[in-house]
């Protein structure tokens, strides 16, 4: 905590987070305002999704080109732009006939953002000494999950408070003063290359991160458990939980909510635990992940087959638990195992791989819940879970072998 390029990460990028939840609740509320249609309001996250996986194929371009300071500041400087021009634009201009320029709007911040969490997560090891990666790691996951534990809330009720337009502006004020913040952030030793314009070399800068994963063991294991965490994600979202609640637990659509917030509390309880613990957890960061895949595997098996409310509760907030110390622990490896601008592309290409097989995943998981009933959803969340857990328990001397 006493360095100030961390903090100022730290900070900058936290007000960033709950700038863009705010600005997606004032969207969702205008959107629907004007069209009082559910259909355009579930364009949103559709959009959002496009926009990252573009931005995460275009991003290596970029981190060949420029420093990842540069790509951090900048793309959150255009980001604050482009939310004054969508304030204005909303204030002035907005009617059913042009709603299309709000997703094309929502298409460049996200495509944005697709450039600055590759920079940010690869700057961080530049940043915080090897050792103390894992408990830097945890504190920025728990500040996080607590923004969007508690953002989501606190927008709906600026969004009472100040409607949309205020809502938009408060979303202004926090991206200027994370861009303020980010300034001073201080990277020692950061390598540029320049790169070259030849349609080759492009090419092969897109495809970089792709390719150490593919040729890396250790990062070909870690991310095929990021990729089949993906495929069972979307059992979590809101069209597979709202028949869930009604069928299963009999409660009414309010319990979305107290899910939803349950299952953050134990994302930022497993982030707490990750900081507090940290030393405990890098010498047995291997068995965390193994037991936190096995873990969640378990709860999604409970959850599914459960019909009592409040022990959907507690087996979601255990879920959250674990799934956040697995994923803190095998990023924690990801940074250890590649250092500077290519732990960038892999980033960004980690990103296009999980937002193209999380809605494609949505989709399929959409269409089992409408044909079948929906514990097969999360039977099937569960499998995708358990084969996740045999290949870290199968790989297992070889992903610490790797490691050594």
């Amino acid at each position: 905590m006493k360095n100030k390029s961390f903090n100022a990460l730290l900070v900058g990028e936290s007000l960033a987070n709950a700038g863009d939840v705010f600005y997606i609740v004032a969207l969702i509320t205008t959107v629907f305002s004007v069209t009082d249609s559910l259909f355009y309001v579930s364009l949103v996250p559709v959009i959002k999704l496009s926009g990252g996986f573009l931005g995460g194929l275009v991003a290596p371009l970029l981190i060949d080109r420029y420093k990842l300071k540069a790509i951090l500041l900048n793309s959150q400087l255009v980001k604050t732009c482009i939310l004054l021009v969508l304030t204005l634009y909303v204030s002035l201009f907005l009617s059913i006939d042009t709603i299309v320029i709000i997703y094309v709007l929502i298409f460049c911040i996200t495509f944005l953002d697709s450039f600055a969490h590759p920079a940010s997560s690869a700057i961080l090891p530049e940043l915080i000494e090897e050792a103390y990666l894992l408990k830097a790691n945890s504190l920025m996951s728990s500040v996080y999950q607590f923004i969007n534990m508690g953002g989501w809330a606190v927008g709906g009720i600026l969004a009472v408070l100040l409607h949309s337009n205020g809502l938009l502006i408060v979303t202004f004020i926090l991206f200027v003063l994370s861009t303020f913040l980010l300034t001073f952030i201080k990277v020692n030793g950061e390598k540029q290359d320049a790169g070259s314009a030849t349609e080759g070399r492009k090419m092969h800068s897109i495809f970089e991160g792709w390719k150490l994963i593919a040729e890396d063991s250790k990062l070909r294991i870690l991310h095929i458990v990021l990729f089949l965490g993906a495929i069972a994600g979307p059992v979590w979202v809101s069209s597979i939980i709202y028949p869930f609640i009604e069928l299963r637990l009999h409660k009414g659509n309010e319990w979305w909510g107290y899910i939803n917030a349950t299952f953050f509390l134990g994302l930022f309880f497993g982030g707490l635990f990750g900081y507090s613990k940290s030393d405990l957890i890098n010498r047995n960061i291997h068995l965390v992940i193994l037991v936190g895949s096995f873990i969640v595997f378990l709860m999604t098996f409970l959850f599914g087959i459960n019909s009592y409310p409040l022990l959907a509760l507690l087996v979601i907030c255990i879920y959250g638990l674990f799934y956040e110390l697995s994923m803190i622990a095998i990023n924690t490896l990801i940074q250890g195992r590649v250092k500077e601008k290519l732990l960038a592309k892999v980033y960004a290409a980690q990103s296009s791989m999980m937002m193209a097989t999380f809605g494609i995943s949505t989709l399929i998981m959409g269409v089992l819940g409408e044909h079948f009933n929906i514990v097969v959803v999360f039977m099937v969340a569960s499998c995708v879970s358990f084969l996740s857990f045999v290949i870290l328990l199968t790989t297992k001397k070889s992903l610490s072998a790797s490691s050594q």
